[in-house]
């Protein structure tokens, strides 16, 4: 029996599943939380948490990933979203795979079992997305990303760079861009940062 946990927001969320689940004779659902906290706290002892990528809690998916995986378990990321940089993070950060919910009750159970099995659940446009590699950035953009993208104000960042703030905006409206032309549009590129694991720029 692959017994298993449900973290997310919607308390409505679990009795669905369960419902899905159903007819899998294999897989019981044995604890559910709102929060990664709060299922630490109890300490269930299961196999897989199917874990949703945004909780009201405002905890980042890849480090509530790292967290579960701390104890042992394997994480199986659930998410109406598949964006490019959600699929990248939680999975460079230990997820074992990541399932876009559409209700397929088949397709859950196959990758609760396949993640229980030690293999990775991922179909294969987002493995696609998983080894594909970022935009490539220019040097100056390259650096422009990590310095904002890690913590320095705009000011701060021309000056660490030695040009000027709407230069450094530049470079950030050129990275947003080179993300929109592959329709992955990003709002704030600070979330960028961990896309490329090399920072020409860091000092």
């Amino acid at each position: 029996m692959i017994r298993v946990a449900i973290i997310d927001n919607d308390k409505l969320v679990p009795a669905g599943l369960r419902a899905l689940l159903a007819d899998a004779g294999d897989i019981r659902l044995v604890h559910t939380a709102t929060t990664v906290a709060g299922h630490l706290t109890a300490a269930p002892e299961v196999d897989v948490v199917l874990l949703d990528l945004r909780l009201e809690d405002g905890t980042d998916a890849a480090a509530n990933v790292v967290a579960l995986r701390a104890g042992g378990v394997r994480v199986l990321v659930f998410s109406v979203h598949g964006e490019r940089r959600h699929v990248r993070a939680t999975v460079h950060a230990g997820a074992s795979g990541y399932l876009v919910k559409d209700d397929d009750a088949a397709k859950l159970a196959d990758a609760v079992r396949t993640v229980h099995a030690g293999q990775p659940a991922l179909t294969a446009e987002l493995m696609s997305i998983i080894n594909d590699d970022p935009p490539e950035l220019s040097p100056q953009e390259a650096r422009a990303l990590y310095l904002y993208g890690t913590g320095s104000t705009l000011a701060a960042t021309a000056r660490r760079m030695g040009v000027t703030i709407p230069t450094v905006r530049s470079y950030l409206t050129r990275i947003r861009a080179k993300w929109a032309a592959i329709d992955q549009p990003v709002d704030d590129v600070r979330l960028l940062v961990d896309e490329y694991r090399q920072h020409p720029g860091r000092e």
